[in-house]
């Protein structure tokens, strides 16, 4: 199993990038945090010792909603001191490896006394995102890898392996050991995308190509570097001009340019949009999990100060994964690591277009979906 994120985890914020609700949840407010640059392929000890003098919830039984689905949680008599790790119901899907992309529904409680701080089931929607790779907190990059699509499990993490002594905002205390039942869902199978194109063609610079939106391997040169270049991004909440910087980015600039001729992005939803922060657009399955059919090499920042407002930038699930898709700017995003390849800056547009897309963003579920609807329509590149 090979299906990579191209992104819908920019930086970890609450739980996951994906957890959905509250969290995914206070990815409204992210923190940069460490970066895990290599995935782990540690496997978790399943039991555990456990400290006599700990507090938990001494047994107690979270209740579920059978309304949602949302299961009971059996809590442990004592706080983890290792992360326990517990099959509940074993799926027969395939094994996930380190930089899979999964889907899931979770429900996260403190293990002290029961107190829910998050759960997909109560917002509706599962949340995806690539795992063992350090966009989610150790605990579950530690205890989801290995584990089979279809299973429900159960993870007691340790503070350590969650939030620490810091905690997170009002939501978790700090020392605060957590516990998840996390349902792994089966991929459904891929939406229809537009006809294969030929990696070795370049696609008419007029625009006249027919769309297309799957591909064999990285496109050829197609652009002429002792040129600029600029995308105006039509959307239904504006026009964004997008001066794009093929010095600093000549791979990714090549890509977006070709995929624009192509009209790879054109009818497709921002599937991610954070208040503040950045609007996530590129995906034409508007799952967070869609790609061109390749994917390229970084060309990273010196450092984080780029990450502006209005500045373009590819989303990743991890080094080197760059695809389609990207996000554009809407705060102050400099909390970022410099682990994002910037390749444009919004020329036109800063003052009413993109607030705009700002205002369609959910501050809760990590963004996703936005409140409102934004579609790009069209993307026409002009070279110069």
């Amino acid at each position: 199993m090979n299906r990579r994120l191209a992104a819908a985890a920019i930086a970890a914020a609450l739980i996951v990038t994906a957890c959905g609700s509250d969290d995914e949840p206070a990815a409204d407010q992210p923190e940069s945090g460490d970066v895990v640059d290599e995935p782990t392929d540690t496997t978790p000890d399943t039991t555990g010792d456990t400290d006599d003098d700990a507090t938990a919830g001494a047994g107690i039984v979270v209740p579920g909603d059978p309304a949602t689905g949302k299961p009971e949680i059996q809590l442990p008599a004592d706080e983890p001191t290792e992360l326990i790790v517990t099959v509940l119901e074993e799926g027969d899907g395939d094994v996930i490896e380190a930089g899979d992309s999964i889907t899931v529904d979770y429900v996260g409680v403190l293990t002290a006394d029961g107190t829910q701080f998050d759960a997909s089931y109560d917002y509706g929607q599962p949340a995806t995102f690539a795992i063992g790779v350090g966009q989610v907190i150790d605990g579950w990059d530690q205890g989801l890898v290995g584990q089979r699509e279809g299973s429900t499990i159960q993870l007691d993490i340790p503070s350590d392996l969650a939030y620490g002594d810091d905690g997170y905002a009002d939501v978790i205390p700090g020392g605060a050991a957590l516990t998840f039942v996390i349902e792994i869902h089966e991929p459904a199978p891929p939406p229809t995308l537009a006809p294969q194109a030929d990696a070795a063609d370049c696609p008419a610079v007029d625009g006249s190509s027919d769309q297309q939106q799957q591909f064999d391997e990285y496109p050829p040169t197609c652009i002429d570097t002792s040129k600029t270049y600029t995308a105006e991004i039509v959307t239904n909440k504006g026009t964004l001009v997008v001066e794009l910087d093929d010095e600093a980015a000549p791979l990714t600039v090549n890509n977006f340019v070709t995929l624009a001729r192509y009209h790879y992005f054109d009818d497709t939803n921002c599937h991610r949009i954070i208040p503040g922060f950045m609007a996530q657009c590129g995906d034409p399955t508007a799952t967070g999990t869609g790609d061109p059919g390749y994917s390229f090499a970084d060309e990273l920042p010196a450092s984080s100060d780029v990450y502006t407002a209005g500045t373009v930038a590819m989303a990743n699930s991890g080094p080197d994964t760059n695809g389609s898709q990207f996000f554009i700017i809407t705060g102050d995003a400099t909390f970022l690591p410099p682990s994002y390849s910037v390749f444009g800056r919004v020329i036109e547009g800063m003052d009413d277009t993109l607030p705009a897309l700002d205002a369609a963003g959910n501050p809760d579920d990590n963004g996703v979906p936005p409140l409102e609807e934004v579609v790009i329509e069209s993307v026409t590149i002009t070279e110069r």
